[in-house]
């Protein structure tokens, strides 16, 4: 081809592809798109550089979605985390975790009282996931301010070990605690943050003994040499006839008596009157107190109405004292916690009881008797001994009688609903996260008074930050039922310690709000569940070592129909190149040719 020709040739090609371009032709052609994959951290403050990872591997044959999408082709979760749906998760879906350590623990919950008084324990119980380290020892650190104030230990027998510190308090104010926990001769382990308040206030306790009861008796002197509590008493006599201790209501069945007490111990339950067990069980409904029957003997079917029992096993009297054992013991292993030789049980335990204690004994019929066990009943709750002469075996080396009480009534005590209920989560949080703040009005939730819905108001106020603390107001709207609130914020950006404050009703209650740098929280594992639901979805748990194989896992189950689909050839950026390749050939060969 001489020169003019192939300089016709090159202008020509560069015009058809200009023309080509104002035209825009569009071609109808079969394809076969890439797969849309959801890629998800169950839990995006630990999970989101494993899913970075997970993206990565595939999106070189997928096309990757960092959000739910219901129309997608699959489903990556990353993490252990069962996420709160799975309606918007699109099936087949995969699980990808991280790779489990042998030689570390990792806390899983932690249990610690929002609230607590000054000058008293403070249990924080903590449960560690291990895995392959059985035998071996867990250990547990619990610092607060920095300060390390209580360590423990216990064997490893299980996935899952249990172990309770406490520490106690010495000043009113808000306590950051951190928990730390390791397996014994390794340096790997995982911490924990987690929030209580120290204040300045102690439980109100009615003791109410229809007859003298001695199980109530010594309930009560425990009660009253533990200065947490202050204890009010009414032991009927005979007719008519009582002994008072403070200022205890003349009636049960008065509420607006029995709602200034947070707990109601009662000695002889079964010498109740049908209007006491009625004021009882609405005291538990519309105050969601917490009522404590210590039974004695006698038809104690006649609360069946409260403890939801009507038939109960006797067993003939065993020979010597039977032990009866915590179902959760400390640091040490099974606490015998009672000693009881005249004992009943539910013949048949309701579905929702949860046992607290419950018989040790080579006998097998006596073996494994729920002695000290509790049941909700409305918004409260009901706690149940059938261990009827456990009074009498009070031996601080044999058992702990004493200490069983004052924690149990501190418990229950502390489960009441208070006037006004604020609850910040998450504790602590870091600068400037999303933090959920919910409210529970007690006289609107549980008398379902409506018109409370208008009269709440909600502020955020720094408590130690500065002397000059601002005082931030936020929205609380109505939650799904009447008496609730909830609403989200942004914590503040400085560190340190504030106050959410909720007035209502002339009455106020307040949360704290710990913000911190270097938040730890403790990561529950639904790996169990995972794998169930991954399987019933067609996918499977992948570790992060295998993560390799999980792109070819999801092509071979995978595979998008082939559609008609419309595209612009000319549309592509690669057209720039041949033209300009065909424009400065062409213009080279006419100045080589002398033309202009």
């Amino acid at each position: 081809m001489n020169r003019p020709t192939l300089r016709l040739s090159l202008r020509g090609f560069a015009i058809l592809i200009a023309v080509l371009a104002v035209i825009d032709p569009a071609m109808t052609s079969m394809r076969s798109p890439k797969a849309r994959v959801v890629v998800i951290a169950s839990n995006p403050a630990r999970d989101s550089v494993l899913a970075r990872r997970v993206s990565r591997s595939l999106e070189n044959r997928f096309s990757v979605i960092d959000a739910p999408l219901p129309g997608a082709d699959a489903t990556v979760l990353v993490g252990e985390t069962a996420p709160g749906s799975f309606s918007e998760l699109a099936t087949p879906l995969f699980v990808v975790r991280a790779d489990s350590a042998a030689d570390q623990a990792r806390i899983e919950t932690v249990r610690v009282p929002r609230e607590a008084p000054l000058d008293a324990s403070v249990p924080v119980t903590i449960v560690a996931r291990t895995s392959g380290a059985r035998g071996r020892t867990l250990e547990a650190e619990l610092t607060a301010g920095g300060v390390v104030v209580n360590r423990s230990m216990r064997p490893i027998d299980d996935d899952r070990s249990q172990l309770t510190l406490s520490f106690m308090p010495t000043a009113i104010g808000t306590v950051p605690l951190r928990v730390t926990a390791r397996i014994t001769g390794t340096r790997d382990s995982t911490t924990a943050d987690v929030v209580t308040d120290i204040r300045q206030t102690r439980w109100t306790v009615l003791f109410y003994d229809p007859q003298p009861s001695w199980m109530s008796t010594f309930v009560r002197r425990a009660i009253e040499r533990d200065s947490r509590f202050v204890v009010t008493s009414r032991v009927v006599t005979s007719r008519n006839v009582s002994t008072d201790a403070g200022t205890p209501p003349a009636r049960l069945d008065d509420l607006a008596s029995t709602s200034r007490f947070d707990a109601i111990v009662v000695g002889a339950p079964d010498a109740l009157t049908d209007a006491e067990i009625a004021g009882l069980d609405e005291y538990a409904r519309k105050r969601g107190g917490n009522v404590v029957l210590l039974c004695d003997g006698g038809f104690v079917s006649k609360v069946a109405r409260l403890t939801q029992v009507s038939q109960w096993t006797s067993p003939s009297r065993p020979r010597a004292p039977l032990p009866i054992v915590s179902q959760t013991p400390g640091a040490t292993g099974v606490d015998t916690v009672l000693l009881a030789t005249e004992l009943s049980w539910p013949t048949v335990l309701p579905s929702t009881a949860e046992i607290l204690a419950r018989t040790s004994s080579a006998d097998d019929s006596l073996t494994n008797r729920p002695m000290l066990w509790r049941v909700p009943l409305g918004a409260g709750r009901v706690t149940v001994s059938s261990a009827f002469d456990a009074w009498r075996y009070r031996d601080r080396g044999q058992a702990g009688f004493d200490k069983l009480w004052q924690t149990l009534l501190a418990d229950a005590s502390s489960a009441s609903l208070p006037a006004i209920d604020v609850r910040v989560s998450p504790a602590p949080v870091s600068p400037g996260e999303n933090l959920d703040v919910d409210v529970v009005i007690r006289a609107a939730a549980l008398r379902e008074v409506a018109s409370t819905r208008d009269t709440v108001r909600a502020s955020v106020i720094a408590d130690i930050v500065g002397p000059r603390a601002a005082r931030t107001p936020i929205r609380l709207w109505p939650g799904s039922n009447v008496g609730e609130f909830h609403t989200t914020v942004r914590a503040p950006r400085d560190t340190g310690v504030y106050r959410v404050v909720v007035s209502s009703g002339g009455l106020s209650a307040d949360a704290p709000l710990v913000v911190a740098s270097d938040v730890s929280r403790a990561a529950a594992s639904d790996i169990d569940l995972l794998e169930s639901l991954a399987a019933s979805r067609g996918g499977k748990v992948v570790p992060a070592s295998g993560l390799d194989g999980l792109a070819p896992e999801i092509a071979a189950i995978v595979r998008p129909a082939s559609r008609a689909e419309t595209w612009h050839p000319m549309r592509s950026a690669w057209w720039i190149l041949p033209f300009a390749l065909a424009v400065g050939a062409e213009w080279l060969l006419r100045r080589r040719a002398g033309l202009r």
